[in-house]
């Protein structure tokens, strides 16, 4: 059995403002202290230098509480690289699971180190059934650190639509796709509904695992952040995803994480990635680089489509989400309760 088992998922049409759950504390103490692994160094405050070590980690309340043997974890094949770190395929229990590891390079450096911690911490603190679970963090040394989530054997959405362009399925929206965004809709309640809300900030069809029967989660929880004071970085997520005023420096809300709901809409419908018909539009043969698509996004010129042939109710959520007011964007329980009307009425 993985270390713990989500709660039965609420039946479909169970009204959206029930998914709300009491955030579970979560706390900012440092995740290093000074120890022995010399070969580490960071610079501190005052310019000294102290040694990263494995004391931070046994005193942290939240790490300590997730963490599993690591002589249980079984690595058995590489899945993918990408973003600063491996995942692969493996056991835990001798139940399938996802095993994330830091890039080999990346394994010595207290930064890296420790943006991998505050992630697993994030992650040790959610629970819901449209949210990868999480199983937990494990190590023998900051070496070989790794966090073990469950296994999503559907591989993500991305994937899934290209599938679906190369072998030229049907555009538009049917019942299977609206349920994919009505379990990206949940997840997004669910983050946006926490005592402080939690912005997900990377929001994208490659963040999205899928079942094998097509059930969706969110995963990925990198740059997520809380929403304190609604003035955040910027310089976050990924590029084509990303709401005007992110790409602006501007502050932001929940409403970004809405604008790249919007976009993915885009891509269930389209099966191609955002802006493909702005890039195919060029004219002279060469196509437009993302820094020219995302300034015309940014100034309003340009935004996703939709398929002529689409159901109307899912355009006009979709274009509501991508509205460059972020005041003009439902909030993701409007959505969801959007999307929950839809699958009862148009199928």
């Amino acid at each position: 059995m993985l270390r713990k088992k989500h709660d039965s998922e609420m039946e479909e049409n169970d009204h959206f403002n029930e998914l709300r759950s009491p955030q579970v504390g979560r706390k900012n103490t440092p995740l290093t202290a000074p120890g022995t692994l010399d070969s580490t160094l960071e610079e501190g405050p005052n310019g000294s230098v102290k040694p990263l070590s494995l004391v931070g980690l046994w005193d942290d309340e939240v790490i300590a509480t997730a963490r599993i043997p690591r002589e249980k974890v079984v690595i058995q094949r590489h899945i993918c690289r990408g973003g600063g770190g491996e995942v692969y395929f493996g056991l835990f229990n001798q139940q399938q699971v996802a095993i994330k590891m830091l890039l080999p390079e990346m394994r010595k450096s207290v930064k890296h180190v420790n943006a991998f911690l505050a992630e697993v911490k994030f992650m040790a603190t959610l629970d819901h059934p449209r949210i990868v679970q999480f199983v937990g963090v494990a190590w023998d040394s900051l070496t070989d650190l790794c966090v073990v989530s469950e296994f999503m054997e559907g591989g993500d959405l991305r994937a899934l639509l290209t599938s679906y362009e190369d072998e030229n399925q049907a555009k538009g929206f049917d019942r299977t796709k609206v349920t994919i965004a009505l379990h990206l809709a949940h997840a997004l309640t669910y983050l946006h509904s926490l005592d402080t809300p939690v912005l997900h900030r990377d929001l994208k069809s490659k963040n999205v695992l899928l079942t094998s029967d097509l059930e969706a989660k969110l995963t990925d929880f990198g740059i997520s952040r809380e929403q304190a004071d609604k003035t955040m970085t910027a310089g976050v997520g990924t590029s084509l995803w990303m709401a005007p005023e992110v790409m602006l420096g501007e502050r932001y809300n929940d409403k970004a994480d809405m604008f790249s709901f919007g976009v993915v809409l885009s891509e269930l419908d389209l099966h191609v990635l955002p802006y493909s018909h702005a890039k195919e539009k060029g004219g002279s043969g060469r196509k437009i680089p993302d820094t020219v698509i995302l300034q015309m996004v940014a100034l309003g010129k340009l935004r996703v489509e939709f398929s002529s042939s689409s159901l109307e109710s899912m355009v006009e959520l979709g274009l509501s989400c991508v509205s460059l007011d972020p005041k003009e964007r439902p909030t993701a329980a409007e959505a969801l309760y959007r999307l929950h009307t839809i699958l009862s009425q148009e199928f």
